[in-house]
């Protein structure tokens, strides 16, 4: 008896060797397989066979949903499908899987080793999720995302001044909108930097706003890299909308004479950078 006793503990140890072997080849496996329908799904996207790729994709993050890769390009391909979606309430529903899938790159993007794979991941990821933000026309929530990519190890300077220059252009949009719906008609060919008057105290301090913003991001911007000729030239942009809103001729003056200086730098820092550029 107790021999037996002896040989049936041997073999239940055994079993569960072999029970431990068989889950560890099983995930092994999925992870394979799910590398190959992300390769299948990479063909069919560059086909332009969409609906086929987010198949694809979609399988390959049920096999192994810790690979971030996999919710990339699922969500690539929702991204895809919400463009061509013309009914709103679809359109909503894919945009919401979408960032969902980002947000899943995200927070499986730290089982990456390499410091250079897992920044590409989150770059890619927070990018697409604020632009998917900006095409639900919540500015507040993609500019929230677009400042991730300042921070962290993954912040490299041209990231941070791209990203600064980016939120900084979206200022200067929302004041120059504000300050089109005052132009003087007449007067915009002749003068396109007339004064107007913006006389409802909510749209003059959202005008304000939008332009203080934009200086403070810009200049964000050029803090990392002084030699940024598209920052240097929306600066510019940006002083023309103060210089809208200033009635004082003696202070308009003094706007057009510093923005005219801004615009006059980034045109030549556009010319040298021409003159470095390999000839082809």
């Amino acid at each position: 008896m107790k021999g037996f006793r002896l040989i049936s503990s041997m073999l239940l140890v055994t079993a569960l060797i072999a029970a431990i072997f068989t889950s560890s080849g099983c995930a092994f496996a999925k992870k394979v397989i799910a590398k190959d329908k992300l390769n299948q799904g990479a063909l069919k996207f560059n086909q332009g066979k969409f609906q086929e790729a987010q198949e694809f994709f979609e399988s390959a993050t049920s096999l192994d949903p810790t690979n971030p890769n996999a919710w990339l390009f699922y969500g690539a391909t929702l991204i895809k499908a919400y463009e061509n979606e013309s009914e709103d309430p679809a359109r909503k529903k894919k945009m919401d899987e979408a960032i969902q899938a980002y947000k899943n790159a995200l927070n499986n993007a730290v089982t990456l080793r390499l410091e250079k794979d897992r920044c590409k991941v989150k770059d890619n990821a927070v990018g697409y999720l604020a632009k998917i933000y900006e095409d639900k026309k919540d500015d507040t929530t993609r500019r929230e995302w677009l400042l991730q990519r300042t921070e962290g190890e993954c912040a490299k300077p041209d990231v941070k001044a791209a990203t600064f220059y980016s939120i900084g252009v979206q200022y200067w949009k929302c004041a120059y909108d504000e300050t089109q719906r005052y132009a003087d008609k007449q007067k915009v060919t002749t003068d396109p930097f007339h004064y107007r008057n913006i006389y409802t105290a909510e749209d003059k301090k959202k005008h304000e706003d939008c332009v203080a913003k934009g200086l403070e991001y810009i200049e964000k911007a050029l803090a990392v890299n002084p030699n940024y000729a598209d920052a240097i030239s929306y600066k510019s942009l940006l002083l023309r909308e103060k210089q809208k809103t200033t009635s004082n001729e003696a202070d308009r003056k003094k706007i057009n004479d510093e923005a005219d200086k801004y615009a006059k730098r980034a045109i030549e820092l556009n010319k040298q950078a021409a003159a470095q550029a390999p000839q082809g």
